[in-house]
């Protein structure tokens, strides 16, 4: 338990660790998707590898007030991660094959998983309160189960249908994700389905095969995003001039269809600002910033900040070119 414990632990902090780092360092829509799923899954992990640690050398010796105290905030714990992960899981799913659904529809996912964990934590206070705590447990697994057999079951839906995807994304790419996470998550839930209905291994030995079931699903994830996301946007080069121009719009939103939101963030780029200024400037977050230089750098074909000042002042010199050309010249003097 302690050797599974420390790897679970190092796995989850490596995977987490890497996806800060690419995240920070370059922006893809579908690494941005994953990470809180990620996350929601290794401190899952963690809160039950802690639960059995407490099960099997705290609860024993606590008196029995305490004890059931402890069990009632352990399970409500797990319960809501397994709310959240279940819903960021279908966030992502939802994110990636619907890039273009409102910031509106992209928030539901979290509405319900709050609502939903308050649900649950009302009812545990309810058995709690009637000394249920056979049906607390029995809530637990059954929560458990469903959770993981709804992601199997959305990740065979995002491996078999044919959707919209990010731009710059392959879709042969994440169908091969798809695929991975329906195998690892289609197998977690026969597994729990198996030891729930009729196996007789020890418990410890069930945790240790579901973390390392979930150790795969970490594993799917980095190697995924190190091998097939090419969506990546580099980054200024460090020390690189940021210039302002002098930018109408007109041409680049006649050349690639900029819309009037992306003309005012392309506006702040020019003049220098970073993202916290820019979401801070047009009182949005700092990832609506984000998506919009994703969708502004697919559509101009440019690769950073630097380049897209570039571009824009290529295009506005040409314009007032072409208008100095159009202008007629003021008649002789007689």
């Amino acid at each position: 338990m302690i050797l599974t414990f420390l790897l679970a632990l190092a796995t989850g902090f490596t995977s987490m660790a890497f996806l800060s780092q690419r995240s920070h360092r370059h922006y893809s829509p579908v690494t941005e998707e994953l990470i809180p799923s990620l996350l929601f899954y290794n401190l899952w992990i963690l809160l039950r590898m802690f639960y059995r640690f407490m099960e099997a050398s705290v609860l024993g010796g606590l008196t029995p007030a305490a004890g059931r105290l402890a069990i009632l905030g352990l399970s409500s714990l797990s319960m809501i991660l397994a709310i959240h992960l279940g819903l960021s899981y279908l966030a992502f799913t939802l994110g990636v094959t619907r890039p273009n659904q409102p910031q509106t529809a992209r928030r539901r996912p979290w509405k319900a998983a709050a609502w939903l964990s308050a649900g649950m934590v009302a009812l545990n206070l309810i058995l709690y309160a009637l000394h249920q705590e056979a049906l607390i447990g029995l809530l637990i697994r059954t929560l458990v189960s469903l959770t993981f057999l709804g992601m199997a079951l959305v990740s065979l839906w995002f491996f078999f249908g044919t959707h919209p995807i990010q731009p710059g994304t392959s879709w042969r790419h994440l169908r091969f994700l798809g695929a991975a996470y329906s195998l690892v998550f289609v197998t977690l839930t026969l597994f729990i389905g198996w030891y729930r209905f009729s196996a007789t291994i020890h418990p410890h030995l069930y945790v240790t095969i579901t973390v390392s079931l979930g150790m795969m699903y970490n594993l799917v994830t980095v190697l995924w995003i190190h091998l097939f996301d090419r969506t990546l946007q580099a980054q200024a080069p460090p020390g690189a001039p940021l210039l302002p121009a002098r930018f109408t719009g007109v041409p680049l939103v006649e050349a690639y269809g900029i819309s009037k939101r992306e003309e005012e963030v392309i506006q702040l780029v020019c003049q220098g600002l970073t993202n916290q200024e820019i979401a801070d400037a047009l009182f949005i977050s700092l990832k609506t910033v984000k998506d919009h230089n994703y969708r502004i750098f697919q559509k101009t074909g440019v690769r950073n900040r630097v380049e897209l000042v570039q571009l824009v002042q290529k295009l506005t010199l040409e314009e007032e070119r072409g208008v100095a050309s159009r202008t007629p010249s003021p008649a002789p003097a007689l």
